[in-house]
């Protein structure tokens, strides 16, 4: 079995911090406990691994996992393979954000409203400011309970980061707000 982005987490996890048991190492790395004892099983097999005795007691034996140093040059290669899939990922959906933006300028200036994640509308911001789009981003708030507490003056549209034709038909109904006026941002 070859070493893949998915082992990156455990491998990333264990040459981090000391882990003692799998179960801590799930939670760690934001994985399930069998995908953990799977890829620990790889790991050990081809030595980028291993089990040091951590503690004895009259119960059990407790234990403690390492990277071996092919396992330390192993977590270098992968993180520099993961970062730069992360890095194509981040800059594939900003294109698409980029172009969902265009799409709904269209020319005309707008003033967008975004309903999500903080993190996100300041992303769309930047896309708006860098590609010198005739629109602003005239507010956000976290959900559709937010958006309430905005008077829809201040905005042409609203842009949902968790919407499909479903959720802005609710949307709609649970702002009050006209079905011209929400947008998808997907």
């Amino acid at each position: 079995m070859e070493i893949t982005e998915k082992d990156f987490p455990i491998l990333d996890a264990l040459g981090s911090r000391e882990i003692t048991t799998q179960r801590e190492l799930a939670e760690h790395a934001g994985v399930s406990l069998g995908q953990v004892n799977y890829v620990l099983k790889s790991l050990l097999e081809r030595g980028l691994v291993k089990i040091g005795n951590f503690r004895k007691s009259r119960r059990k034996i407790g234990y403690v996992y390492h990277l071996t140093p092919k396992g330390l040059e192993a977590k270098a290669a992968l993180a520099g393979s993961f970062m730069m899939s992360k890095l194509k990922q981040y800059h594939e959906i900003r294109e698409r954000l980029a172009d969902k933006l265009a799409a709904i300028e269209n020319g005309k200036e707008c003033r967008v409203f975004f309903v999500g994640p903080p993190l996100v509308g300041n992303l769309l911001d930047s896309i708006i400011r860098e590609r010198s789009l005739s629109m602003i981003l005239a507010g956000q708030c976290r959900d559709l309970e937010g958006l309430k507490d905005y008077r829809q003056e201040v905005f042409d549209i609203a842009l949902l980061f968790d919407g499909n034709g479903t959720k802005v038909k609710n949307a709609v109904r649970s702002s009050g707000l006209p079905e011209e006026k929400l947008f998808s941002l997907w």
